[in-house]
């Protein structure tokens, strides 16, 4: 049973992204601010549940800044939850250099803490 009511909520997931996505593309045009609020909320959708919209959108991610730009701005004000299975969508090297900045951050708090650390035994000796 339990089986069955994942499957229906994954097509139902899916369905409701289609559904976002079309009537955010038929409004993108219109002067109600709804198409491109629309347009994310489908592509998030479709990305959190199908592996394949998650391909497509790395994929769309990689050849158009533009987009990708607007996807980490998703990301930003995005849950927890949600912003993590964005981040599934980074093309590599996006993540590669989240992870060198992450380590390079990493390495300049060290040295910081290591100079208040020296800082601390040295006045109070």
């Amino acid at each position: 049973m339990q089986q069955v009511s994942e499957k229906l909520r994954k097509y139902l997931l899916i369905a409701l992204g289609v559904v976002c996505l079309l009537v955010g593309v038929m409004t993108v045009w219109t002067p109600l601010p709804t198409g491109i609020p629309l347009l994310a909320l489908g592509i998030v959708v479709l990305a959190t549940v199908s592996a394949t919209a998650r391909r497509l959108v790395k994929r769309a991610r990689r050849h158009n800044g533009l987009f990708d730009r607007s996807m980490v701005a998703i990301e930003r004000r995005a849950g927890r939850a949600l912003a993590a299975k964005l981040r599934r969508t980074r093309p590599l090297e996006r993540k590669l250099k989240a992870r060198h900045a992450l380590a390079a951050a990493d390495r300049a708090l060290s040295k910081v803490r290591e100079k208040a650390d020296r800082r601390r035994t040295a006045g109070g000796h």
